[in-house]
């Protein structure tokens, strides 16, 4: 990969309330991954970065939605990164327990510029009080096997965790936020 000129961005599944939506129980992952997708591409764009919305809304079902999302990244020819937007479940740590579940980057190998977009992200995160649960390899995921270009998911953080909840709505902007400032980290190497 090179200097990172053209990305695109999505929200991973259907709207909530629709077949195939995001998981929701502290955050609803599909308001929510539409939210920060729609203010990545926002800052992307003021840092002179072309960046194009791909998530999709009427997927019938989730085999339907994940091979529109790649249709639509893939339909990007100059595309030089796919984004994709989530947010993790699994932890139910109901009460509160005082840690944060975290964010996570899954890639189908942690390999050159994708591997160190991912890092980065973490990183940048770590900084806002997530924890770094890493770079993830996953071989299995649908979006990362059918994108021409490379491509990672985002876990931002975990839905079903007091903590991660409250982390969040103090400041959800600055996901966005650490998410672009990986990108233009990486840019600056160029």
């Amino acid at each position: 990969m090179k200097k990172i000129k053209t990305v695109t961005v999505h929200g991973g599944h259907n709207p909530s309330g629709k077949i195939a939506c995001g998981a929701s129980d502290f955050l609803d992952e599909s308001k929510e991954d539409r939210y920060i997708t729609k203010k990545v591409i926002k800052l992307l764009k003021k840092k002179g970065i072309k960046a194009i919305n791909c998530t999709v809304n009427n997927g019938k079902n989730q085999t339907d939605v994940l091979q529109k999302i790649c249709a639509k990244c893939n339909a990007v020819t100059d595309a030089d990164l796919h984004i994709s937007i989530h947010f993790n479940s699994g932890r139910a740590d109901k009460k509160g327990d005082g840690k944060v579940g975290g964010t996570e980057v899954l890639l189908t190998e942690n390999v050159s510029d994708k591997g160190d977009i991912a890092k980065r992200i973490c990183n940048q995160m770590k900084r806002l009080g997530y924890t770094n649960r890493g770079v993830k390899v996953n071989k299995g995921l649908y979006f990362l096997n059918h994108t021409k270009a490379p491509a990672i998911l985002i876990e931002v953080c975990f839905v079903d965790d007091r903590d991660d909840a409250i982390l969040y709505r103090k400041d959800r902007d600055a996901v966005a936020k650490a998410i672009i400032k990986a990108v233009v980290n990486h840019n600056k190497r160029y």
